[in-house]
Parts: C-alpha cells; structure tokens; sequence
C-alpha cells in the first residue's frame, strides 16, 4: 500500500488533508509558526533495514506549500537492500521544499531512492539530496555497498531535468575515488518563485574564492538551478547548504524550520 500525503490550503495557511503512511514510513505533522505545511518523515527502525520499501505520493493543491523533511539522518543499515519512491504533484501556485537531513550509509548497506515532482503551471520546487561518507567515527568511510539518488522534474508533463548519482563499488573502491570529501549534496531548484534567489546565489558564488572548501558548483538553467557541493565533513556542508537556502526557504514557509535542530 502507498503512503499518501496531502496537503491544501485552507483560510490562508497550508494544512495537512491527508496524511497515512505504510509501514514502515511515518508522516509527522506537527503545528509550524509559519503559514506552510511542515511534515517530517520518520521510520519505525531508524532508517532503512533490509529490503524496506516506501513509496510516498504527495499532492500539493494550488497556492498550498510544503516542507517535507526527516527528524534526523536518515540511516541505511548494514545488509539493507532498500528504496524509497517519492511522486509529488504540486497544483498551480505551489511550491514543495523538500529538505531532509543527509543519508548516511552503513558498511554494507545499499539504497535506491528516486523523487519526482510534477508542476503545474507556476508552481515551485526545491529538492535537496545530500549523502555522507557513513559513521567515519566508527572507522567506516565510504564504505556502502551502493547508493543510488535520482531526482526528476517536470511542468505540465514536459521534463525538465533528470538528475542522478551513483556511488556503487561495483564500480571500484569508493574511498580514493571520493578523495578528501565526506559529505555530499545536489539541489535542484525549479520555478520563477525562486529566480531571484537563483540569481542572488550566481552573485554570491561567483564572488567565491574556486578553491574555498566547502566546494559549490552552480548550473543556471531557463527553468531554475543546480547546485552541487562537496565538504570534508557533515557540518560545514549543512551549513554551506543553510546559508545558500535559508533567505528563501524562510520567506516562503514564513518560519526558520531549523532554527531548533542545528
């Protein structure tokens, strides 16, 4: 069974009309002191076990906004061989943020994860996907078996963007190959709600010293941005990602949604 969410708005706020979450996805959907919908996806084990499979459809109404986050690192265990779907339609006039801690792979673990999102007319989209080298502090470095993150955009049925990464070590040893970085991120950022943040972020990059860890790389596109970073650490990339996201983030759900959790 696929989980469902829903979100509409209602009296000038965003709420939740449906939320129901199958095993073992659950959908927390707490008051938020902005005029957003704030859902935080958990998981009865911590992360993802075995073969856990969640497919969540989201569809967000026109005008109605979303943030769609994890209450922590979203752990992939040893042995997991798992998945996560997400297809979220957002109405006309929407806008989804979709936001959640990094994934951190245990030696051994595998996770395949694809998100799609469906705009409709002005409708907008941030999605960021962010990874790191797994529990260094217990001596695991990169040490997953594989995992595999795609991210698809669309409007009104046309694709815009594909964006996809494979770390596998089918592929060779995963270590040297991702040299000095421990943590990852790719953000997609897509509609005319955010251009001037785009073009806010192009400014400030460019102005950049190139070799300044944490390292950030910006792709302009007529229907929005990609952002890719890379850190030595966990901490300076959720920073760097904060810094880059917050002003727009806060403006369109009306609160900081993070201002407790880092």
């Amino acid at each position: 069974m696929d989980s469902q969410l829903a979100v509409a708005r209602v009296a000038g706020r965003s709420v939740v009309t449906r939320a129901r979450a199958a095993a073992p996805l659950r959908l927390l959907a707490p008051a938020s002191p902005g005029h957003a919908a704030w859902v935080y996806q958990a998981s009865l084990g911590g992360g993802f076990v075995g073969r856990d499979a969640i497919d969540l459809r989201v569809d967000v109404a026109a005008g109605a906004r979303l943030l769609l986050t994890s209450q922590a690192s979203s752990k992939v265990y040893r042995r997991a061989a798992s998945r996560c779907r997400i297809d979220a339609a957002i109405g006309d006039g929407g806008v989804v943020i979709a936001w959640p801690d990094p994934i951190a792979c245990f030696a051994g673990g595998a996770l395949d994860q694809h998100q799609v999102f469906r705009l409709a007319g002005s409708a907008a989209v941030i999605a960021v996907d962010a990874w790191t080298a797994g529990r260094v502090a217990h001596g695991e470095r990169w040490a997953f078996d594989r995992l595999a993150l795609c991210t698809e955009l669309e409007r009104d049925g046309a694709p815009l963007v594909r964006e996809a990464v494979e770390l596998a070590r089918g592929h060779g040893a995963l270590a040297p190959r991702m040299a000095g970085t421990a943590a990852c991120a790719t953000i997609v950022i897509a509609g005319e709600r955010f251009a001037s943040a785009i073009r806010t972020m192009a400014t400030e990059l460019a102005a950049r010293p190139i070799a300044a860890p944490p390292w950030i790389a910006l792709s302009t596109w007529p229907w929005g941005a990609v952002v890719r970073l890379a850190a030595a650490a966990t901490e300076p990339l959720t920073r760097a990602i904060a810094a880059l996201l917050g002003p727009a983030v806060r403006d369109v759900l009306g609160a900081d949604p993070f201002t407790r959790k880092w």
